[in-house]
């Protein structure tokens, strides 16, 4: 009985070795491990002044004498018809036309597409 008992424990603790390590207690699932951040509009401004506005017109009032007159202003790409965020950000992960193909982040792309979309009015 005792030397059963002696295998079953060896093989219970090679068997947790080879899941890995403990954890803290929560599981890979819980909402406590991974945060997913909303995005910034603000972040996504300063980004937009950064890589965007030599071509567009970032916001009203800007400064538009020396961005071509054939690229959209980014309120008139919020203003589209049916647009939104998530269509802004799949735009802008394709491929397309002059624009250079600049690499942002997740996080980046969010918070541009986040700034984009405030730009839209609301129809009174």
């Amino acid at each position: 009985m005792v030397a059963i008992l002696a295998i079953c424990t060896s093989t219970f603790a090679m068997t947790t070795l080879a899941i890995g390590q403990p954890n803290d207690g929560k599981s890979p699932d819980s909402s406590e491990t991974i945060k997913p951040t909303k995005p910034d509009p603000e972040n996504g401004r300063t980004i937009s002044r950064a890589l965007c506005t030599n071509c567009h017109v970032i916001e009203e009032g800007s400064n538009a004498a020396a961005v071509n007159a054939d690229v959209p202003s980014f309120p008139a790409i919020a203003n589209k018809p049916n647009q939104s965020a998530e269509h802004i950000s799949t735009w802008l992960l394709s491929a397309h036309g002059p624009m250079p193909n600049v690499h942002l982040t997740r996080k980046e792309l969010r918070d541009l597409s986040a700034y984009i979309i405030s730009l839209r009015k609301t129809k009174s």
